[in-house]
């Protein structure tokens, strides 16, 4: 049969060829023939119907269902507020090239749907605790949305576990290492006008990397190693000794070294911004203290809004007062007692940190 399909025209010569053949074949092989040929059309014919079937594939929004349209540059709504829980999301592409949707944690990529072609729609169901979380809207380049899973009163809240955890380690391992590097920097620069004798660029090197240090010091919280690094690097560049100048880059690269090997949980980088904040008396927090204890109040609420949306709501009102009224005994003061409450809430057990 295949011959004759292939050949067209000329019948009469292979209705004589066909017979001879298949008067020398076997018959496993016709077998194994036909068995072939099932196969082929068999396939063929499940293109075919995944072909004329996609079109049904498209997911239909229902009563329960959230609705989200987007384009190559927005999606509508841009900003959503559900409870938590389980959502089912239908995400309908509106523009004019195949898109993808995204709930985003920090860095962390928590569902997706990909490949969403022009006019059709996909569904997404998910479980998601209490939050802010970023949704990509269109392409990459676009600017995102905003979900806002709001807890409800009736939903127990959520036990933390380590995998919780990567999103803002992760974050806060990316700030660390451009710090670090930002450190490396200063001291280079340092030794390039030392070299020089250049004085007063030797100062102003100086004192940049050491501004710097405040910003590392919370990852060191409770580590005896890093601790006595960061010392020696303290130390070394608050002497103008010159054997003391000799002794910073080497003590700054292990100290950078052995950082850029740390994992940071929350409850580590929450007790070093603590130690920021907490002033000896008479002494005045530096204004890179309160910035690197923002940061992590900041980086840290979205996971607080999950164990305890009430903090994470104090904590967020503190920070937006804080740059009105830095004064130690003031709005510092409150940000340090809620970045101590914050260390409990989030705090794993051992068990888990193990894990």
């Amino acid at each position: 049969m295949l011959v004759l399909f292939l050949a067209g025209g000329r019948q009469e010569q292979t209705a004589i060829a066909v017979p001879r053949l298949e008067a020398r074949r076997s018959p496993r092989l016709r077998f194994a023939g036909v068995g072939t040929l099932l196969l082929i059309c068999g396939g063929i014919g499940a293109f075919v119907y995944a072909a004329g079937t996609g079109s049904r594939r498209a997911a239909q929004a229902s009563a329960t269902d959230i609705a989200i349209a987007i384009t190559d540059r927005s999606c509508e709504p841009a900003t959503l507020t559900i409870p938590a829980g389980k959502a089912s999301f239908v995400v309908t592409n509106r523009g004019e090239r195949v898109l993808e949707w995204e709930i985003i944690d920090g860095v962390m990529v928590l569902e997706e749907r990909e490949n969403i072609a022009p006019g059709q729609s996909r569904r997404l169901t998910t479980q998601l605790h209490p939050g802010e979380y970023a949704i990509t809207c269109g392409l990459l380049s676009a600017p995102r949305g905003r979900l806002i899973v709001q807890a409800s009163a009736t939903q127990p809240r959520p036990a933390l576990t380590l995998m919780d955890m990567i999103g803002p380690a992760a974050e806060y391992r990316a700030l660390l290492s451009e710090r670090s590097a930002a450190l490396g920097a200063a001291i280079d620069a340092l030794e390039q006008a030392q070299s020089a004798a250049d004085r007063q660029a030797a100062d102003k090197a100086r004192f940049d990397a050491a501004a710097l240090l405040p910003g590392l010091r919370p990852a060191i919280a409770g580590d005896v190693e890093l601790e006595a690094q960061f010392a020696k690097v303290e130390a070394a560049l608050a002497s103008p000794a010159a054997a003391a100048s000799a002794e910073i880059k080497p003590a700054a690269e292990a100290f950078r070294a052995a950082l850029g090997q740390r994992t940071i949980l929350p409850d580590i980088m929450l007790a070093g911004a603590v130690a920021l904040l907490s002033a000896q008396d008479g002494e005045t927090v530096s204004s890179e203290a309160v910035a690197a204890a923002s940061h992590i109040a900041q980086l840290l609420l979205p996971l607080t809004a999950r164990v305890d949306p009430d903090l994470a709501a104090r904590t967020k009102a503190v920070l937006m007062a804080l740059p009105n009224d830095a004064k130690p005994g003031g709005t510092l003061r409150s940000l340090a007692e809620d970045l101590s409450a914050m260390r409990k809430a989030l705090a794993l057990p051992e068990a888990e940190r193990k894990s």
